[in-house]
C-alpha cells in the first residue's frame, strides 16, 4: 500500500502544523510500535486512523462556544488523540493522563522531542481526574454510553469521544449530545459524539 499523508479539506488550518505531524507519524511508526503504545500497523492506517481522527477532536474543540482552562486526554494511550490536537492547538493547554508507568515515560519523551510546551503528562487513573468545568477527549478509553454515567454529576463538562456512530440514549435534561460524522480519507467515515453535562 503507497502512503500518502493527505489532511481532508474540513483539516486544511491545519497544514501549517504538517511536519510537527509527520514528526508524530514517525514516532508512532517506530517507538510507537516498539514499545507497545500502538499496535503494528502500516503508515497509511497510522496516519488516517490515528492522525486524522485526532485532527477532528481539535476541530470540534475549535468550534465550541466555552472555554476550559485544559483539555485532558483520558486513556492516551500512544498520545491519541492529545498529541496532534496539541499540536494543532497550540494556544491550548493539555493534559494527557494514563494509568501506565512505560506509557507515559514514553509520552514525556515524545513530548520533549516535539517541543510541546502546551502539554503535560499525567500518570494517574483517568477516572480520578474527572471534574466540573472541564473538557475531556478519548478515542478509546470509554464509550459515549460509560462516558454518560462517569460525567452525569460534573456540571458544565464536555466529553468528546469516539463512537460508532449508534444513537445513544440519553436524558435531553441532563445532557447535550450531539453526534459527529467526518471522512478520515476519500472513503472512510468516522464518527464522534459531543456529550455536554447541562
Amino acid at each position: 500500500m503507497t502512503f500518502s499523508p493527505q489532511i481532508p479539506h474540513w483539516g486544511d488550518a491545519n497544514n501549517q502544523f504538517s511536519e510537527k505531524l509527520y514528526k508524530y507519524h514517525s514516532w508512532l511508526l517506530e517507538t510507537g510500535i516498539k514499545n507497545g503504545l500502538i499496535s503494528n500497523k502500516d503508515p497509511q492506517f497510522v496516519w488516517d486512523e490515528f492522525i486524522i481522527h485526532s485532527l477532528y477532536f481539535g476541530k470540534i474543540i475549535n468550534e465550541l462556544d466555552q472555554t476550559f482552562d485544559s483539555v485532558y486526554d483520558l486513556g492516551t494511550g500512544g498520545g491519541i488523540p492529545g498529541i496532534p490536537v496539541a499540536i494543532t492547538n497550540p494556544k491550548n493547554q493539555f493534559r494527557l493522563v494514563d494509568i501506565s508507568e512505560s506509557r507515559v515515560f514514553e509520552l514525556q519523551r515524545l513530548k520533549n522531542i516535539l517541543n510541546l510546551n502546551n502539554v503535560e503528562i499525567m500518570q494517574k487513573d483517568a477516572r480520578r481526574v474527572i471534574s466540573n468545568n472541564n473538557l475531556y477527549i478519548s478515542r478509546c478509553y470509554i464509550s459515549s454510553k460509560d462516558a454518560l454515567e462517569s460525567i452525569k454529576e460534573n456540571k458544565n463538562t464536555v466529553y468528546i469521544v469516539s463512537s460508532n456512530g449508534e444513537k445513544i440514549e440519553h436524558d435531553k435534561n441532563m445532557f447535550h449530545v450531539k453526534q459527529e460524522n467526518f471522512t478520515i480519507n476519500s472513503t472512510d467515515i468516522r464518527h464522534i459524539d459531543v456529550i455536554t453535562v447541562r
